[in-house]
């Protein structure tokens, strides 16, 4: 199992590198940036860290297909693959599709065919393409074109994501990927609060793999350094290969990262 990082654009750009720079020393696979479109643009957010980091991997995790036309979204990943000198993975979606309508103006349509379009239109040996995606015919795509999947939700909805994009795959290898909210430490009221709003973009066919209200708990990995790894070790044997260490953190990200990093059989 790879342990990575996991930051947003709402986040200011100063705190993301501090905890790229240290999660890049504690040997972290990757850094994945999630896109919030109302906040900081996710290429020159990336650009940014790409300078002030050498070694760990870095992700968009993930942008809308919807937002940039495709030439545009070529040319930035162009660049940003050049600035991070190879080390970028392209992790792309529909998005949240309230807002990205809010923000295009538009409401999105054909998102099955307008991922698949993309993704084929910017394959290339060099780019790594992951998606970000929920419901079946996306987890299917996702298995017959992709390169990896980024996954969120409750444990049996991720179960049943794996087996639809392993038996989409057709044996080609497609690395999966888990983020979903994370907390080291005790604080139920502020788990509570993230794991409601991630309820209200939870997909159908994610909420009706939950057994119960209290299923909800399952979208944030929290406890201690030993309950994590519990969680952990539960998810890689369902097939996960890459887990996301991702906001909240706990009360102090730095230590945090530092305190994760002891947990080598992960790696």
């Amino acid at each position: 199992m790879k342990l990575s990082l996991g930051t947003v654009t709402a986040m200011p750009i100063e705190q993301s590198i501090a905890l790229v720079k240290a999660a890049e020393k504690a040997r972290y696979y990757r850094a994945w940036v999630g896109e919030d479109i109302f906040h900081r643009e996710v290429f020159t957010y990336i650009s940014i860290i790409s300078l002030n980091s050498k070694e760990i991997g870095l992700g968009t995790g993930i942008t809308s297909a919807y937002v940039r036309e495709r030439e545009v979204l070529k040319s930035s990943l162009k660049a940003v693959s050049e600035l991070s000198n190879g080390r970028f993975t392209l992790g792309l979606g529909a998005g949240g599709l309230p807002e990205v309508e809010k923000l295009t103006g538009k409401r999105p349509l054909r998102p099955l065919k307008v991922l698949e379009e993309t993704v084929k239109s910017l394959k290339k040996p060099s780019l790594p393409i992951y998606m970000g995606v929920r419901g079946p015919k996306m987890l299917k795509l996702a298995g017959r074109i992709a390169d990896g999947v980024i996954l969120s939700g409750p444990k049996r909805y991720i179960e049943k994501a794996v087996e639809i994009v392993e038996s989409a795959s057709e044996d080609r290898i497609v690395k999966k990927v888990l983020w979903n909210a994370f907390y080291l430490g005790d604080n139920p009221e502020l788990v509570s609060q993230i794991t409601s709003v991630m309820m209200e973009s939870m997909p159908a066919f994610a909420i009706k793999q939950m057994e119960s209200e209290g299923s909800r708990d399952e979208l944030c990995i929290t406890g201690s350094v030993e309950d994590v790894k519990g969680e952990i070790d539960l998810y890689k044997e369902i097939g996960i290969d890459e887990f996301v260490v991702g906001p909240p953190y706990g009360d102090n990200p730095l230590n945090v990262l530092r305190r994760m990093e002891g947990q080598s059989k992960w790696r």
